[in-house]
């Protein structure tokens, strides 16, 4: 986790597109915005793949054969393992990181991932979404700490 931050339980509100112009190219950048009980926000750019993935998880649209995070999600059950929650943990200019955190027959074990897998996987494995505290914003100034 990042240093100084404690975890705050998020729910994921949607993905969008966010519109970029670089080098007179535009580009479309889905993104995934997270928000806790406070109304505190993170945005988190995902790849395209992730947002249809979550898209669908989000809309409990059903698909003909598994996608890959529901294989995953079954390949852990196989291995007698279970995702417990997912952190996302730390973000910088260039990148965000998330945690996985599993228990399993070998005791509790974490992996990083993508930020864009790992809620894909919570979302299907319903199992609770974490921000570290310190990348969430929006908080009032004025607000008692």
């Amino acid at each position: 986790m990042a240093a100084g931050g404690d975890e705050v339980k998020v729910e994921v509100v949607d993905v969008f597109e966010q519109q970029v112009i670089a080098r007179d190219q535009e580009h479309r950048i889905p993104f995934l915005l997270l928000r806790d009980k406070l109304s505190r926000e993170l945005r988190v750019p995902i790849g395209s793949c992730e947002r249809l993935a979550i898209q669908i998880a989000l809309q409990q649209q059903l698909v003909a054969r598994p996608l890959t995070h529901d294989l995953a999600l079954r390949l852990l059950d196989r291995l007698s393992g279970r995702l417990e929650r997912v952190v996302v943990d730390e973000s910088t200019a260039e990148s965000t990181h998330a945690t996985l955190h599993v228990n399993s027959p070998n005791g509790p074990l974490t992996m990083e991932a993508r930020p864009g897998d790992a809620i894909a996987l919570a979302l299907r494995a319903e199992v609770p979404i974490f921000v570290s505290e310190n990348l969430l914003v929006g908080e009032s100034e004025d607000s008692p700490s």
